[in-house]
């Protein structure tokens, strides 16, 4: 099944989990609702923040 696309601007946390498919690693994002969609070469991405304590964004 193919992933859908997001709506842009996409908000989230990178994070980095094993692919559901064939088990390799991969990076993405997670917003607030819980979705991932992952990141591909050549995707422009803009940092706003630095990471350095957890918050609501990241819980598991």
């Amino acid at each position: 099944m193919k992933p859908s696309t997001p709506d842009l601007p996409l908000e989230g946390t990178i994070t980095a989990r094993q692919c559901e498919c064939c088990g390799h690693h991969e990076i993405g994002i997670v917003t607030r609702s819980g979705e991932y969609f992952s990141l591909s070469p050549g995707m422009r991405v803009t940092i706003t923040e630095a990471k350095d304590r957890p918050d609501e964004d990241t819980k598991t």
